[in-house]
């Protein structure tokens, strides 16, 4: 079932940042009438307040932060698995300019049909936070190929050796990215940020501001950055679906540039 962040970015972050506002802005007008009669007549409210909204928002923004640079820790490390796995197609696709006929042009056939195999099969799997299994017979076709191969000469004998050197990477690779497929945020940090989330904005709702207007324009402003930040670690917790997402983009780059110039 289709979630919230699987709507464009120009359509959820807008429609996230308005849900975030619009609560905190509630809190505010609903808080407001019991922080005037709590805080009539005790200057301390305000001294005792700056020190807790103080000491809060560097424990939260510090924790915000650090949770955030881990989720974009883990969107690039799937990215440059990505990569990794293309690349090492890309070598096995050279390596088979050195293999006699048949062999070769079945070892680049078969990694032409593994890499749109990935695109169109693997990829919807992942973004579902599905293990992919279907593109297993590719691998098999792969191997198959440079293990049908039969060295006539010593040239053929290096050339097989490097292509199963190369064969080998690619199943590690391919393996990794695999694996990375439920990779996301722990459960219990979402609800370290839910939670700090509300107690900013009960801690806003705290503060004795003589004129509305102000108010919610102050707590307004602090709650769309905080939003914004929010849904930029929830985009990058799932690094294969949603808006923000590692795509198939150097497969596709290989069939719209590597396999045509070296067919």
């Amino acid at each position: 079932m289709p979630s919230f962040f699987d709507l464009p970015v120009w359509v959820g972050l807008p429609i996230f940042v308005l849900v975030v506002v619009a609560v905190s802005s509630l809190l505010v007008l609903a808080l407001r009438g019991w922080v005037r009669r709590a805080s009539a007549g005790r200057g301390e409210w305000d001294r005792v307040l700056s020190y807790a909204v103080g000491a809060y928002g560097i424990i939260y923004g510090v924790t915000l932060g650090l949770i955030a640079a881990g989720a974009y820790g883990n969107f690039a490390l799937v990215h440059s698995v990505v990569v990794k796995e293309s690349s090492s197609v890309a070598v096995l696709y050279r390596d088979a300019a050195f293999l006699s006929e048949p062999a070769s042009s079945e070892l680049k056939s078969a990694l032409v049909a593994y890499t749109n195999a990935v695109i169109a099969e693997d990829w919807p799997l992942q973004e579902q936070q599905i293990t992919p299994e279907t593109t297993d017979e590719h691998v098999t076709a792969i191997q198959r190929a440079i293990a049908d191969f039969e060295p006539a000469t010593d040239s053929d004998v290096v050339a097989k050796s490097q292509t199963i050197g190369a064969f080998n990477t690619f199943i590690t690779d391919r393996r990794e990215r695999i694996s990375l497929t439920h990779l996301s945020l722990p459960w219990m940090l979402w609800i370290v940020i839910g939670v700090g989330a509300l107690l900013n904005a009960v801690l806003l709702a705290l503060i004795e501001v003589r004129d509305l207007r102000i108010h919610l324009l102050m707590s307004g402003l602090i709650s769309t950055f905080l939003a914004i930040l929010v849904y930029s670690i929830a985009g990058f917790d799932h690094v294969y679906s949603g808006p923000i997402a590692v795509t198939p983009e150097p497969f596709r780059e290989l069939l719209t540039g590597l396999f045509l110039q070296s067919p």
